[in-house]
């Protein structure tokens, strides 16, 4: 029996989100407002956070970015691919970098709230928060029968998409994938990749949130994700047991090789990058390789990122090969600090 969950879960349950869509009352949605409205929008919901916390928030105006901002802020989940498409819209991102509010994206506001490992509750609570409070300055548009209502129906009800990001390396290779994808379906939820729809998942990360907003309460809606994501994660823990014991060599082999690979090479791509990494990333769940005590392997990713490597190395206009070269040298001077591997008896 598990008694710790939250410790259970932590190397399975990469990051929780909470999304709510809302839109103004009395406004065109965002496919079909004017410039105008855009403005106005903007005006009204910058005006509200102000009025909540002056200071809590940050405005990024999608029109005045360059494009390795836009590439950086969508690398940290804090805006969409869609938001950074249209001139016309914003983020507001709170201090600690854990609060959005996109806005002009599908709908009017697009709240989110998003941190490290399994807290489905805690993200609830802070954006409920804010979410009351900008009701209280805002006229969101809403419906006694239909609840809050959407650009796109599969919003109308609660608004709300809780999401959780898992590694399942062990149900991967099981080819447990599409059958879990199935039974989501049946249970109101979907999975999709670690950049939300339509993208593909990367590294073995899949986002599971739940598709029905209509007919369910947002406790609901916790209760359903929640259940379902520790049901999966004693599921891919039994899968990785079976893995050690089937192909543990091989799989060993694997995570060494390309541990190696990245602290021992003078050209290294994004791609073959993310190829290694990931074997790095499933030898520290199999217990092949550790992460050392007072290091943080997930930051080394966060800053590994492209734009978010480029902007830090001050690599903008240089070439690519000159990025492979900075990439493999950086790599192999930090990993060995943040990784070793655990020979056999230690």
């Amino acid at each position: 029996m598990v008694t710790d969950m939250t410790k259970y879960m932590s190397d399975v349950v990469m990051t929780t989100r909470i999304r709510l869509a809302r839109n103004l009352s009395g406004f065109p949605f965002p496919s079909k407002m004017r410039e105008r409205h855009a403005e106005e929008i903007l005006y009204l919901v910058d005006a509200a956070l102000k009025k909540i916390d002056r200071d809590a928030y940050t405005r990024y105006d999608v029109g005045k970015l360059k494009s390795s901002q836009l590439s950086l802020l969508q690398e940290q989940y804090l805006i969409s691919a869609e938001l950074a498409k249209r001139p016309q819209s914003a983020a507001f991102v709170s201090s600690d970098g854990t609060v959005s509010i996109m806005v002009n994206e599908e709908d009017h506001l697009r709240e989110q709230y998003i941190c490290k490992g399994f807290a489905l509750m805690k993200a609830y609570e802070r954006l409920t928060a804010l979410d009351d409070g900008l009701s209280g300055v805002l006229d969101f548009a809403f419906d006694r029968k239909l609840g809050y209502l959407t650009a796109c129906p599969s919003n109308l009800g609660t608004g709300m998409r809780a999401s959780v990001m898992m590694f399942l390396p062990g149900l991967t290779w099981k080819g447990e994938i599409k059958n879990i994808f199935r039974v989501l379906k049946t249970r109101g939820m979907t999975m999709r990749g670690s950049y939300g729809e339509g993208s593909d998942a990367e590294g073995y990360l899949y986002q599971i949130s739940n598709e029905r907003t209509l007919g369910w309460s947002e406790k609901e809606i916790l209760e359903e994700v929640s259940e379902f994501v520790k049901q999966l994660c004693a599921q891919e823990h039994d899968a990785r047991e079976e893995m050690k014991t089937k192909v543990e060599t091989e799989v060993r082999d694997r995570c060494l090789r390309s541990y190696g690979t990245l602290c021992n090479c003078a050209l290294l791509d994004m791609s073959e990058f993310l190829s290694k990494i990931v074997d790095v990333k499933l030898g520290l769940a199999l217990g092949y390789l550790t992460v050392v005590k007072g290091q943080n392997f997930e930051l080394f990713m966060d800053d590994m990122k492209p734009a978010a490597f480029c902007l830090n190395n001050h690599l903008e206009g240089e070439t690519e090969r000159f990025y492979d070269e900075v990439r493999a040298e950086t790599v192999g001077s930090v990993l060995p600090k943040i990784v070793q591997v655990v020979r056999r008896g230690a």
